[in-house]
C-alpha cells in the first residue's frame, strides 16, 4: 500500500487566505456564467504528450488502487467498465480495452471527449501498439465517432441520469477526480448501484482539496473556510461538492456496496492543518479526515 503524499503549503495568514478565496469563488461564478465548463485539466488539449502521459497514469493509479484492494493482480478480460466523468477525451477506455477490458462506456454531463484531435489519438495508439491490436482499437474509435458504438462507448446526459442505461450491465465501475464535482452523489451512488452486476467492483479516486490552482497551492482547504450559506450562494453545476470520506462511505454502504475501503492518497501536513481548521466554518472545524485532500474509494457489491 503506497504511502500518502503529505502536502506542506507553507505558513499563511488565515484572514487574507479567507478573504482571496472568496473573491475567487465569486469570479469562478462569473466566469462559468459566462463561458461555461471547459477545462477538466489543469492544461490544454494541444498538450499532446502531456494528455497522453496522463491518460496512462490515471489508468495505473486505479489499477494499482484495484490490485491493493484485490490483494492480487487485477485481470480485466472481458470486463464492462463504466467511468463516470471521463473528462477530455477517450484516452483511458482505449487504454482499459487495450488493458483487456470487454467492453467501456463513458458517461458525463458535458460533451468534453470530442474536443480531442487525431493527432492525440494517434500518439496515444502509437504507444499501445506493443499490448494489443492498435487497428482494432482505431476501429473502435471510428464506430464511436460515426455514432455506432461498439466496445467504446459515450454518454453524455445534462442531467447525470444514469437510469438510461442497462441494469446490471457492469462489472467495474472507475472515476477519476470526478465525484467531487456531483452535485448529488447520493443519487449519483444510489443509480450507479443499480447497473453493477453481482460481484462488481468500484474504484475512484477523489480529489477533496481547493481545485482553483493559484489558491490550492496556498491553501488546501480553502473552499471549507466558508458557512453553506455564501459557498452555496457561489455554487456552480460542477464545482467542488464539499463532501467528505465519511459521508462517502456511508453513501456506498447505504446503497448495498460492501468492504468499502478508503486510501488516503494525500494529507495536509499536521502543523498547517492545526493552524487552519480552528478557521474553518463550524462543520468542518471537528471533523477528524479534514486532514485529507486526496482519497481512492474501492468497494464491492
Amino acid at each position: 500500500m503506497r504511502s500518502p503524499k503529505i502536502v506542506n503549503p507553507g505558513k499563511a495568514s488565515n484572514g487574507p487566505c479567507k478573504l482571496s478565496g472568496a473573491a475567487i469563488l465569486v469570479a469562478n461564478k462569473i466566469r462559468h456564467a459566462i463561458m461555461g465548463y471547459r477545462t477538466p485539466r489543469p492544461f490544454g488539449s494541444e498538450e499532446i504528450d502531456r494528455a497522453v502521459e496522463y491518460d496512462f497514469s490515471v489508468v495505473d493509479g486505479l489499477l494499482d488502487c484495484l490490485s491493493d484492494y484485490c490483494r492480487g493482480a487485477t485481470d480485466l478480460s472481458g470486463k464492462r467498465v463504466l467511468e463516470l466523468g471521463p473528462g477530455a477525451d477517450m484516452g483511458v477506455g482505449l487504454i482499459l480495452l487495450a488493458t483487456g477490458a470487454g467492453g467501456y462506456t463513458a458517461f458525463d454531463v458535458h460533451n468534453l471527449a470530442d474536443t480531442a484531435g487525431s493527432e492525440f489519438y494517434d500518439r496515444l495508439l502509437e504507444q499501445l501498439s506493443d499490448r494489443a491490436d492498435a487497428d482494432e482499437l482505431r476501429s473502435q474509435l471510428a464506430l464511436l465517432k460515426d455514432g455506432a458504438p461498439d466496445r467504446l462507448c459515450y454518454r453524455c446526459e445534462r442531467n447525470f441520469d444514469m437510469s438510461v442505461l442497462p441494469e446490471q450491465s457492469v462489472d467495474l465501475i472507475v472515476s477519476q477526480a470526478a465525484f467531487e464535482h456531483f452535485d448529488d452523489p447520493r443519487r449519483t451512488i444510489e443509480q450507479m448501484s443499480a447497473l453493477a452486476a453481482p460481484g462488481a467492483m468500484l474504484v475512484c479516486e477523489i480529489d477533496l482539496a481547493t481545485h482553483t490552482r493559484w489558491i490550492r497551492d496556498r491553501d488546501p482547504l480553502n473552499i471549507y473556510r466558508y458557512g453553506d450559506g455564501f459557498y452555496n450562494a457561489m455554487k456552480f453545476r460542477g464545482s467542488p461538492n464539499r463532501v467528505r470520506p465519511r459521508e462517502y462511505k456511508k453513501m456506498l454502504a447505504d446503497a448495498g456496496w460492501e468492504d468499502v475501503r478508503q486510501v488516503p492518497l494525500a494529507v495536509l501536513d499536521e502543523e498547517r492543518l492545526a493552524e487552519v481548521q480552528p478557521a474553518l466554518a463550524r462543520r468542518f472545524r471537528e471533523d477528524a479526515d479534514m486532514r485529507c485532500l486526496s482519497i481512492a474509494i474501492c468497494a464491492r457489491i
